[in-house]
């Protein structure tokens, strides 16, 4: 989605002097990195090395000023996420090639590709446990803004650049999300904080389990049923796009156990699929229609998503709400 911010050794060093993290020994870019450009860090203070996440802001967050204070909230909870570590003179933001970066913790672990039920449930967990620790905070985050306006002009961009076949796809797809969203019985679904992005690129494992989740870039105030709509279409599905029913259940029953769903939140599971598929699908569209006109950027292959979209018009997945307690 945007560039690699470009930068020489004595403008990280100078960035690096502000924290008391020892002499760099090295440094590498992080692969995984769209929205923002991250790098690797490792330091030697005193006899031990350490090793540290450079993240160079490229676009702003979803939650804007409470993004600082949200991973600081989530940390305070107990859960696995790195908050920015703060300067010598106490900020938590510095500045390198003239964009704002931060440096925080590398967390032990590994992302995973081909992941496991049990993983598969350990995130599920995570995410009931991150929604429930917000849920009585008094951090004001901003809606999500990938709602029907922006789907709409997302869509819009597109327009012309598609064949018949995805267009149509698009927009009876659109169809869809418009109606679930414009539903009163769905505007009461439980909301409050979300990730709103929680890709295997976004999770770490080690041996005892999930270790870390990273990138809370996308992370506002949307349907919590929504973040498992994201899971269930990055971690539950085949190699062709296509829910696995078994994996999906095991997902949801795993964040049931912590965070009881409504009946309601069962019936409409399938449509968040879709509007989350959707969304990311009109994401990735509009970057590579950008790079089609020449304009550089990283981004991931749209075609991922549009396959996912299509399987959840071609077949809704429901789960008894019984099967919760089995």
């Amino acid at each position: 989605m945007n560039a690699v911010t470009q930068f020489d050794d004595p403008s990280l060093e100078n960035t690096l002097a502000h924290y008391d993290i020892g002499t760099l020994l090295r440094y590498w870019p992080a692969a995984n990195g769209i929205e923002n450009s991250n790098f690797f860090i490792r330091t030697q203070h005193h006899a031990r090395q350490r090793e540290f996440v450079l993240t160079i802001m490229e676009s702003r967050p979803y939650a804007g000023e409470a993004y600082i204070p949200l991973m600081y909230a989530l940390s305070a909870k107990g859960l696995p996420v790195a908050p920015p570590m703060e300067t010598t003179g106490g900020y938590c933001v510095e500045e390198l090639a003239g964009k704002p970066a931060m440096l925080q913790t590398r967390l032990d672990g590994k992302h995973v590709y081909n992941p496991t039920r049990s993983q598969v449930c350990s995130l599920a967990r995570f995410v009931a446990r991150m929604h429930l620790a917000m849920q009585d905070s008094a951090l004001q985050l901003p809606a999500y803004p990938r709602d029907l306006a922006w789907l709409t002009e997302q869509a819009a961009s597109t327009r012309g650049r598609l064949c018949f076949a995805d267009a149509d796809l698009l927009e009876s797809s659109l169809r869809k999300v418009r109606s679930l969203l414009a539903r009163q019985d769905v505007a009461q679904l439980p909301q409050g904080m979300i990730h709103a992005d929680l890709f295997r690129d976004n999770v770490l494992f080690n041996s005892y389990g999930l270790s870390g989740v990273l990138d809370f870039h996308h992370a506002a105030n949307g349907y919590w049923i929504y973040d498992l709509a994201v899971i269930a279409n990055d971690w539950c599905n085949d190699a062709s796009g296509q829910l696995d029913p078994e994996r999906t259940t095991d997902m949801l029953r795993a964040y049931h156990q912590i965070r009881p769903l409504q009946e309601a939140e069962l019936w409409f599971f399938s449509h968040f699929a879709l509007y989350a598929a959707v969304a990311f699908w009109l994401s990735r569209l509009t970057v590579a229609v950008a790079a089609q006109q020449r304009t550089p950027g990283r981004f991931k292959n749209p075609d991922e998503f549009k396959r996912i979209v299509q399987h959840h018009t071609e077949k809704s997945f429901f789960l008894d709400p019984r099967q919760l307690s089995v």
